[in-house]
């Protein structure tokens, strides 16, 4: 199935719903963060993202914009999803039900250890966009 403005926009709906129902959840509180797919950022999503978290969106054509050669700072987009798309396909899941099971199932197969290495690298890649002034910085991480 093809991402485009429409169906984001219904997921989106759908999140912020469940948002709205989860005890101890302030929505107003609460960041958004996303990449600069094509549906993430047409108009349509961007005013409904923004009537939502203003001033609290992290994502391209946003304030505060997100460094522009730094997009995998975050733990999810250097480790998370580069680990589950490994694990979770092995198996080749065929329904929508069977791969929320095998997702749930390796994030919580993740050793205690492996999030504090994670956490670790996300402090390294900090302090090196800071250093880079947000500038490329994806071959210096690997040299180190």
């Amino acid at each position: 199935m093809t991402v485009n403005t429409e169906r984001y926009l219904q997921v989106m709906t759908k999140f912020w719903a469940a948002l709205g129902r989860r005890r101890g959840i302030n929505r107003a509180e609460q960041w958004f963060q996303q990449d600069g797919a094509t549906p993430h950022t047409s108009n349509e999503s961007l005013i409904w993202l923004r009537q939502r978290f203003p001033d609290r969106l992290i994502i391209r054509r946003c304030d505060p914009e997100w460094a522009p050669h730094s997009p995998d700072l975050n733990p999810p987009d250097f480790y998370l999803w580069a680990y589950l798309k490994d694990n979770v396909y092995i198996n080749n899941p065929q329904t929508i039900p069977d791969l929320k099971a095998v997702i749930t199932q390796k994030i919580r197969q993740i050793p205690r250890e492996e999030c504090v290495r994670v956490i670790g690298n996300f402090t390294r890649r900090l302090q090196v966009c800071l250093q880079r002034g947000g500038g490329h910085m994806e071959h210096i991480l690997e040299r180190q």
